[in-house]
C-alpha cells in the first residue's frame, strides 16, 4: 500500500503520485511524481526527506510576486523551474487577510464563486494553456527511474491540482481515481485549514467570512466539474484538450506513459 500523504510537518499536502493504477493494468511508478503546496517553510528533516526521493526538477507553478514573497527551499539535488500558470495570483493564497475580509465578510458564497472562476481560467486562459504545456515539456526530459519530479503551487490544490489532473488523464488512470487525487487536498491540508478556521472564529470573524476562507482553502467537486464542463464545452473531451489545447502528440503520451508507468 502506498503512503500517499507525505509525513511533512513543515508543510501541508505533500504527496505521492505513485501506485495508481491504469485503464490498462499499468502502476505509476513510486518516486517519480510529487505533488505539493509550497516549499518556503521546509525543515532540514522536511528537505531530507524530499532528498531521499532524489527529487531532480522542482518546478514551481506560482506567480512572480508569490515567489518573491516566500521563495522556496529547493532540495539539494534539484533544478528550479519557474512555470507561472497565472502571471497574477488568482487563487487570493497571498491576499492579506484584512483585503479577504473586505471582500467576503457578508458574501459566504464570495470564496466558492472565485474558485469556480478560476477553474475557468485555469483551463481556458491563453498564457495558463502555454505554462500547462512547459510542465509536460518538462516532464518529458525526466527520463531516469531514479529520479523525481516535484510540481508544487502555494497551497498545492488549484494550479496542482489541474496539473496533476491531466497528467494523471494522459497516463491513463480513470476518471474516479483522479477526482479522489484531487479532493485528497482535503485530508492532506486538514490540519492547516482547521488553524486557519480557529484563528478566525477566535478573532470571532463573521460566518460569511469564515465560509468563503474555507471555500477557497480547501476543494470541492464542483471546482474540478467547472473545469471538466469548460473543457467539455470547448475541447469535446480531456483527451482532446490535452492533443488540441496542450499540444500533447501521441508520442509525447507514449513517452509519458514509458517513463512514468510500469
Amino acid at each position: 500500500m502506498v503512503s500517499r500523504i507525505l509525513p511533512i510537518e513543515n508543510g501541508h499536502n505533500f504527496r505521492e503520485l505513485g501506485g495508481y493504477q491504469t485503464l490498462d493494468g499499468k502502476t505509476l511508478k513510486t518516486k517519480r511524481l510529487l505533488r505539493t503546496a509550497n516549499l518556503a517553510d521546509l525543515s532540514p528533516k522536511n528537505l531530507a526527506l524530499l532528498n531521499s526521493y532524489n527529487v531532480s526538477v522542482d518546478i514551481d507553478l506560482r506567480s512572480k510576486d508569490e515567489r518573491q514573497q516566500v521563495p522556496d527551499k529547493v532540495p539539494v539535488s534539484a533544478k528550479y523551474k519557474s512555470v507561472p500558470i497565472f502571471k497574477e495570483d488568482q487563487t487570493e493564497s497571498t491576499t492579506t487577510e484584512a483585503e479577504l475580509y473586505q471582500r467576503y465578510t457578508n458574501n459566504p458564497l464570495g470564496g466558492q464563486m472565485q474558485m469556480q472562476k478560476v477553474y475557468q481560467e485555469l483551463v481556458q486562459d491563453e498564457h495558463s494553456i502555454k505554462m500547462y504545456r512547459q510542465f509536460f515539456e518538462i516532464l518529458l526530459q525526466q527520463s531516469a527511474d531514479n529520479q523525481a519530479t516535484l510540481f508544487h503551487c502555494t497551497g498545492g490544490k488549484d494550479r496542482t491540482g489541474m496539473a496533476a489532473y491531466y497528467l494523471l488523464n494522459a497516463l491513463n488512470v480513470p476518471e474516479p481515481v483522479i477526482r479522489q487525487d484531487y479532493l485528497l487536498t482535503n485530508t492532506a491540508s486538514q490540519q492547516h485549514i482547521a488553524q486557519r478556521m480557529s484563528r478566525l472564529a477566535a478573532k470571532h470573524a463573521s460566518s460569511g467570512f469564515i465560509k468563503s476562507t474555507h471555500a477557497l482553502m480547501s476543494v470541492q467537486s464542483a471546482y474540478l466539474d467547472t473545469a471538466t464542463t469548460t473543457i467539455k464545452q470547448n475541447w469535446g473531451s480531456t483527451q482532446n484538450y490535452l492533443q488540441t489545447a496542450l499540444k500533447l502528440s501521441k508520442s509525447d503520451i507514449n513517452q509519458l506513459r514509458a517513463t512514468y508507468l510500469n
